[in-house]
């Protein structure tokens, strides 16, 4: 099997994801990834027309079919503070996400 992702790409992949992976873990899913995208690309024989065109916004759903927005009214949780003490790292009660790294990939 040819292989898309190879393990420098994967790799990267994995930094910006911010994954902390074992070797045999980032093997398996890279190697998981590869099938996944085998099978992606087996789609390339489906025959279609040249005329046919892709359908780029999902199913219409008109206006007369929808539900009304809701009220957005805020229901504070009685333990914030405990989810909070949950994070690995905090700042003034809020929770710090990781920075993600801006980098060109592949």
């Amino acid at each position: 099997m040819d292989e898309i992702i190879d393990a420098k790409t994967f790799a990267e992949l994995a930094a910006v994801g911010a994954l902390d992976l074992t070797a045999g873990e980032s093997e398996l899913l890279r190697r998981e990834m590869n099938r996944q995208m085998s099978v992606i690309s087996q789609l390339d024989v489906v025959p279609l027309n040249d005329d046919l065109q892709p359908v780029v916004h999902g199913n219409p759903y008109p206006s007369e079919i929808r539900c009304g927005l809701r009220e957005d009214i805020p229901q504070p949780f009685e333990n914030s503070a405990g989810i909070i003490a949950q994070a690995p790292v905090t700042l003034d009660g809020f929770i710090v996400s990781p920075d993600v790294p801006h980098q060109r990939i592949g």
